[in-house]
């Protein structure tokens, strides 16, 4: 049997048509807008596809923003607040990216308050990904990271 119904933990609109408005508000509020280090003047940067940074991005860079991993987020439905997968999975890359100019910020944001360390890492939104994505691992990245920020003295 196949059930179609709108995506879980977004207001119906009609139909199977939800508002990902709050979707996209949590995307925002977890820093995840690029900001270069360079102007159009500057050359392109060289980023080694190679590197371990570049890698981890990359495993995570291809998020098509259809909002199931937040759909299938437990946490979601528990937490109004929480900024969700695909939200701390865009944090991971910007994190990742070497051409980014403020990773701390990032950081941070996807640290504080309703963020990463909300996730049960339960594994829906890996599961249900249509791109084979792990927005879970991109999670446990920036927990990780957040660890060792506190314990090198960081902010």
């Amino acid at each position: 049997m196949i059930v179609i119904e709108p995506l879980r933990n977004m207001p119906r609109i009609k139909d199977l048509v939800v508002d990902m408005s709050e979707f996209f508000d949590k995307w925002k509020k977890a820093g995840n807008t690029f900001v270069g280090t360079a102007t159009r003047h500057d050359p392109p940067a060289a980023v080694s596809p190679t590197s371990k940074k570049r890698k981890m991005a990359d495993a995570a860079i291809e998020c098509i923003n259809c909002g199931v991993c937040y759909a299938s987020c437990d946490v979601v439905s528990w937490d109004k607040e929480y900024l969700g997968p695909a939200a701390l999975n865009r944090a991971w890359t910007l994190f990742n990216d070497e051409r980014h100019a403020d990773p701390k910020d990032v950081l941070k944001k996807a640290t504080s308050g309703s963020s990463c360390n909300s996730c049960h890492t339960q594994g829906n939104c890996m599961t249900h990904c249509p791109v084979s994505l792990s927005p879970t691992g991109s999670i446990a990245g920036l927990k990780k990271n957040a660890l060792l920020q506190f314990l090198k003295g960081g902010d």
